[in-house]
């Protein structure tokens, strides 16, 4: 992929790009923002940049050249990526990629070294790595991802030329789903609007949360008022054996109820697009007070689980206390 069809970073690709065509890269970058926003993409497509055979256009790559053929396939001697070995970049990794870079570049180019969330380096890999920074070898280039740029050293930080990656655009992310994981449109949508600005949440939802799933969650909230206590205790015993299914129980639920206010106000911009007969079915039966009591004591419960409280009994409060607000008298 070239720097072209990355989107919604034109601020920070024209930094990498400049460097490029001036001959100016620096030795260490530091690419920060939230994940899932393309910094890792950008990442390699900065090394596939300074390292193609035939680039179309100054400062990019042709994807097509045995060095960007390569690097896509990871399979290039000179990119080196480090990733998290069981959630810590460990010494013996950083002492691994030091021993790498002893030698010249292999294939003439050069070197580039990508640590992805290099926040997870424990204390002796960050130390180590602090050496490199302090006297880089010569046509390499570290690249270090972040999205807690606080949890690294200060002297690793200030050694390092930051470049910042903002959240996307819904339509943006829309946009990368539909070309890149052949999305249907709608889900696309859908996965979009919970995803807080990253590509890479709203994919990971939509591998986590179907759509037949988003609906029987939506069926239990217009069903809560007509549940026993019984069903509702057997229901959140159920849900609460897995935290992400809570978790998205409860986003899913706000969205819903963010739906049926905004629907009796102007009766479009709905996140559940494709249920505008359901949305406005259940905005009938509500005022904007119940609505707003809702959304408050699912926020809270989010904040208590969020604290580590027991998802059983916090799921327990919050149906019965749905159920009680939405059989008081209509307004």
């Amino acid at each position: 992929m070239s720097f072209e069809q990355i989107l919604g970073q034109e601020s920070a690709l024209a930094i990498l790009r400049t460097a490029l065509r001036k001959d100016r890269m620096a030795h260490a970058y530091l690419f920060l923002g939230p994940d899932g926003v393309g910094k890792r993409l950008a990442a390699l497509t900065l090394a596939k940049a300074m390292n193609c055979k035939s680039p179309p256009n100054e400062g990019d790559c042709c994807e097509g050249c045995p060095s960007c053929v390569k690097i896509n396939s990871s399979n290039h001697a000179d990119v080196i990526l480090l990733d998290p070995e069981e959630d810590v970049i460990k010494i013996h990794q950083v002492r691994e990629l030091q021993k790498r870079l002893h030698y010249r570049p292999l294939e003439g180019g050069r070197r580039v070294c990508i640590i992805d969330s290099a926040d997870r380096m424990n204390e002796a890999a960050s130390n180590a790595l602090l050496k490199t920074l302090e006297e880089p070898p010569d046509q390499t280039h570290l690249i270090l991802i972040t999205s807690i740029p606080h949890r690294l050293l200060p002297t690793i930080l200030s050694r390092c030329q930051w470049v910042k990656f903002k959240p996307l655009s819904s339509s943006q992310i829309i946009q990368i789903l539909e070309r890149e994981h052949s999305m249907d449109g709608e889900k696309a949508r859908f996965c979009a609007s919970l995803s807080g600005g990253s590509a890479g949440a709203a994919l990971s939802l939509s591998n986590r949360v179907d759509f037949q799933k988003r609906l029987d969650y939506l069926q239990a909230f217009s069903e809560l008022p007509r549940k026993t206590m019984e069903e509702i205790f057997d229901s959140c015993e159920q849900i609460a054996r897995e935290e992400e299914e809570v978790k998205d129980l409860l986003e899913l639920w706000k969205l819903w109820i963010r739906d049926l206010m905004v629907f009796k106000v102007r009766g479009d911009g709905l996140i559940n697009h494709d249920l505008r007969g359901k949305v406005a079915e259940e905005s009938s039966k509500h005022s904007f007070d119940r609505l707003d009591s809702l959304f408050d004591l699912i926020s809270n419960v989010q904040k208590s689980i969020a604290l580590n409280a027991n998802r059983q009994l916090a799921l327990e409060t919050l149906m019965l206390g749905m159920k009680k607000i939405s059989t008081q008298n209509r307004t």
